[in-house]
C-alpha cells in the first residue's frame, strides 16, 4: 500500500487481510503513524546495508563451514 502510495500516486487504499484457516478477514489502511513507523524501518535496513562486512579471517573451520563460498569467492 506504501508503494502504490509513494510510487503510483494511488491515494485512499485499503486492503484486507485474509486468514482462511480462521475464516476471517481483516481490513487494512495505511495511517500516518503506520507510514511513519514503516519509514522508520525502512532507514534501519538502509543503515544494515551501509555496514560493510568484515574481511575474513581463515581458520581450521572454515573448509568445513556452510558460508565458506559466501566468505572467500
Amino acid at each position: 500500500m506504501y508503494y502504490l502510495k509513494t510510487n503510483k500516486d494511488i491515494k485512499n487504499l485499503k486492503g484486507f487481510l485474509d486468514y482462511p484457516k480462521n475464516r476471517e478477514k481483516k481490513e487494512i489502511f495505511l495511517t500516518k503513524e503506520k507510514e511513519d513507523e514503516l519509514l522508520n524501518v525502512i532507514k534501519d535496513i538502509h543503515k544494515i546495508n551501509e555496514n560493510k562486512m568484515p574481511k575474513p579471517k581463515k581458520s581450521k573451520i572454515c573448509r568445513k563451514c556452510a558460508y565458506f563460498e559466501f566468505c572467500f569467492s
